[in-house]
């Protein structure tokens, strides 16, 4: 297990941490920024194991995002999916195609990867990425954090309830930042469920209502600081006022391990500035783009 000697085996499942993240060829810079943040963080970037889910990342931008990620002495692997895969899947606003390969991870990844950190690429990793992957979600199929800019919503809180039947209105996740018990999902066939569901309805916010559904009451709650968005990086009133939900959100605004630019403002979208793009464009400098 080479750095991992004489940890507890049951928490490493695997001799890699093993990374899924998603792209298609316009956010393939991103990419790199996340692998860079995650490695510069990390005390055991040798053992990263990076699995990039490919929706025709160009040749150029793949040999890039290799070189920068080899330089840390991580591995790191493209897997294509295909013109033909989900063609008929409900997009909307920035959502693209990339956007639902995380729910075909468990078919796509080697059989011997037993789980997965999935993340999205509109974020950055500010903590050793190992002590998200120690965290042990025991038998539950996927780990997440708790969307705080939903579930302080009461307008969006009738809307998860009349839209997937949410039992429990104030246990909705964000999709964003997941482990994955991928024997879990090769098992019950997670994956194909989530899919299915997604693909009969217009959902509003597209798979990640879908896992949500699928997941309900059967899902780990991760400390938020692993997903920080926005409506908790700036501590938005609806947060702020309900005393639910305020000192959590105050507490991982603080030391957040992941900021998750989750919406429609995108730092590279912006010029270089302090609190918001600043460290998107350090990570940046960092990589071969």
């Amino acid at each position: 297990y080479g750095k991992f000697v004489g940890l507890d085996k049951d928490i490493i499942m695997d001799k890699h941490i093993n990374v899924v993240l998603a792209s298609d060829d316009n956010y393939a810079q991103h990419v790199a920024v996340v692998t860079v943040s995650i490695l510069k963080n990390t005390k055991f970037a040798d053992q990263l194991h990076f699995f990039v889910l490919s929706d025709d990342i160009s040749d150029k931008k793949i040999k890039l995002i290799k070189k920068t990620v080899e330089k840390f002495n991580a591995k790191i692997e493209f897997i294509d999916i295909g013109h033909d895969k989900l063609k008929n899947i409900y997009l909307s606003g920035h959502v693209s195609r990339a956007a639902y390969f995380r729910l075909m991870i468990a078919d796509l990844v080697p059989e011997d990867v037993k789980k997965i950190i999935y993340l999205d690429v509109d974020l950055l990793v500010c903590e050793d990425i190992f002590n998200l992957w120690k965290i042990d979600i025991c038998k539950f199929p996927v780990g997440a954090v708790l969307d705080y800019g939903i579930i302080t919503s009461s307008r969006m809180r009738k809307e998860k309830k009349a839209v997937i039947g949410i039992t429990d209105s104030y246990r909705y996740f964000n999709s964003g930042v997941l482990i994955i018990n991928v024997e879990e999902w090769r098992i019950n066939g997670y994956g194909q469920k989530v899919l299915d569901f997604a693909q009969k309805e217009q959902l509003p916010h597209h798979d990640q209502d879908a896992l949500n559904k699928i997941f309900m009451n059967n899902w780990y709650e991760i400390p938020l600081r692993w997903n920080v968005i926005p409506p908790v990086f700036y501590l938005f009133s609806k947060i702020l006022l309900n005393s639910k939900f305020r000192n959590a959100a105050v507490c991982a605004k603080a030391v957040p391990a992941i900021v998750h630019y989750a919406g429609r403002y995108k730092p590279w979208e912006f010029p270089k500035y302090s609190g918001f793009s600043d460290k998107y464009y350090l990570y940046l400098s960092n990589t071969d783009f």
